[in-house]
C-alpha cells in the first residue's frame, strides 16, 4: 500500500493545496484523502482517484500507473480482509478485540452512465456492494511420519505385544511409498500424452504449429499471463494484439491498457472477458487471422460526438475525454465483477436497461448515440458526473 499512498502524495505535493481545497474540486471529502494519501486506507473503487489524480494535473500515465498501484493495493486489502474473520475468531475471549482492515466502503454507486454510471479513465467503482472475498485455503495434509528405527541393542528391545512395544509401521510405509511411486508413473505418462496432445515439447499444439512458433503455449510462458507480470510472454502477447488491430505499447509489462486490449479480443473472440490470459484465449490470439481491435481514430470520435451531441458538442467530448481518453475500446473493471464500456463508459447496469449489449457499446457510434439517450432525459450530463465536475473545473482555471 505505501507505493500507492507515495504517489498520492507526490500528486497533491504538487498542487501547493490543501485537503481542504482538493476535496472541493473533486468532490471527495478532506478526510478521506488524507486517510489515502497516508495509507491508512484504500478506497473500494478508482473513481474518486481519477477525480483527485485530475484536480492535481496527473498525465494520462500518470493516471494509468496511479491505477496499476491502485491494483495492487485493493488486492492486499482484500487478502487482509479474508483474513479478517480468523484473527476475529482468535481474538475473542482475549484482550486483542476486534481486528480492523484499511477497507473503504463507497454506499450507492455513483450515477456515471446513467442510473448506475462507470467511472472514468482508469475507474474501477463498485457500482453495487462489493463481492466478499473467499476464506483463505485451509492447511494441508501433514506429511507422512517415518516409524522410528528399531533398537540398536535387541536384548535392550521390549517383549512383542508388550505396552512399551513400538508400532511396527514401516511395511505400511513401503507399501505407502509403493503407491506414491506408481501413482507418479501413471501421472507422468498421461502428462507426456497431453503435452503430445496439446502443444507441449516436441509435439503438435493441436493446431498445425509447434511450440516453437507458439512461445506463449509452450512451458516458458505461465498457463495464465495476467495483470502485473512483466516478461517476454507479455511481449508475444501484445504482440500478438497489436497484430490483431490493438493500439498499445509492445513493451512486455502487463498493464490496464494491454488487459483492456484482451478482454475486448475475449469478448469479440466468444471467450469470456476476464482480461487474463489463459490456454484458450492464447489459441485464439495465434489462430485469429482477422482485426477484431480495430476501430475508429480519436479524430473520428470527436466529429461523431460532435454530430450527435448538437446542443452541447464541445462539453460532451470533453465528457468522453475524461471518461475514456476517446478510445472506442475502453474498458474497465468494477469491484463486483462488473465493467464499463467504451467512449462514454456505459456501465453493464445501464446497457441492461438501454437494451444494448457490451458488443454495441464497443460499436463507437452505438455508443455515442447511447449516450445522447442518456443525456436527453435530463438535458445535462448528470450521468456522468465526475467528468462533468473535471470539464467543469478545468473550465474554471
Amino acid at each position: 500500500m505505501e507505493e500507492f499512498a507515495v504517489l498520492l502524495r507526490e500528486l497533491k505535493g504538487r498542487t501547493n493545496r490543501s485537503y481542504a481545497a482538493l476535496a472541493a474540486r473533486s468532490g471527495v471529502s478532506a478526510s478521506a484523502l488524507h486517510r489515502y494519501c497516508s495509507g491508512a486506507s484504500v478506497p473500494g473503487d478508482y473513481e474518486v482517484l481519477a477525480r483527485f489524480g485530475k484536480v492535481c494535473g496527473a498525465s494520462g500515465e500518470e493516471l494509468l500507473e496511479l491505477h496499476r498501484r491502485w491494483v495492487l493495493a485493493d488486492a492486499e486489502r482484500k487478502r487482509a480482509v479474508s483474513r479478517a474473520p480468523a484473527a476475529v475468531s482468535a481474538g475473542r475471549g482475549g484482550a486483542g478485540g476486534s481486528v480492523v482492515s484499511p477497507v473503504e466502503t463507497t454506499g450507492e454507486p455513483d450515477a456515471e452512465t446513467g442510473a448506475e454510471p462507470g467511472p472514468g479513465p482508469g475507474v474501477a467503482a463498485a457500482a453495487e456492494p462489493e463481492l466478499e472475498p473467499g476464506p483463505e485455503p485451509g492447511p494441508g495434509p501433514e506429511p507422512l511420519r517415518t516409524a522410528p528405527d528399531p533398537d540398536p541393542d535387541p536384548a535392550s528391545a521390549p517383549e512383542p505385544g508388550s505396552a512399551a512395544s513400538p508400532p511396527r509401521r514401516r511395511p505400511l510405509l513401503v507399501v505407502l511409498a509403493l503407491a506414491v511411486f506408481a501413482a507418479a508413473g501413471v501421472a507422468a505418462a498421461l502428462l507426456g500424452q497431453a503435452l503430445t496432445s496439446s502443444g507441449g515439447s516436441g509435439g503438435s499444439d493441436g493446431s498445425g504449429g509447434s511450440s516453437g512458433d507458439r512461445p506463449l503455449l509452450s512451458s516458458r510462458c505461465p498457463v495464465v499471463v495476467s495483470m502485473g507480470q512483466s516478461s517476454a510472454c507479455v511481449h508475444e502477447l501484445q504482440s500478438l494484439l497489436a497484430r490483431a488491430g490493438g493500439r498499445l505499447d509492445v513493451d512486455g509489462a502487463f498493464g490496464p491498457v494491454t488487459q483492456m486490449r484482451v478482454v475486448v479480443f475475449q469478448l469479440r473472440s466468444g471467450l469470456t472477458p476476464d482480461g487474463s490470459v489463459d490456454e484458450r484465449t492464447k489459441r485464439a490470439l495465434y489462430e485469429n487471422e482477422g482485426k477484431p481491435l480495430d476501430t475508429w481514430t480519436p479524430d473520428r470520435v470527436t466529429r461523431r460526438i460532435r454530430e450527435v451531441f448538437t446542443e452541447d458538442p464541445e462539453r460532451a467530448v470533453g465528457i468522453a475525454d475524461c471518461a475514456s481518453y476517446l478510445d472506442p475500446l475502453y474498458t474497465l473493471p468494477n469491484s463486483n465483477a462488473t465493467r464499463n464500456w467504451g467512449v462514454f463508459q456505459l456501465y453493464d447496469g445501464t446497457l441492461r436497461k438501454l437494451g444494448g449489449t457490451r458488443e454495441q457499446a464497443l460499436d463507437p457510434d452505438w455508443n455515442i448515440r447511447a449516450a445522447h439517450r442518456l443525456w436527453a432525459l435530463t438535458h445535462d450530463f448528470s450521468a456522468w458526473k465526475a467528468c462533468d465536475r473535471a470539464y467543469r473545473a478545468g473550465s474554471k482555471s
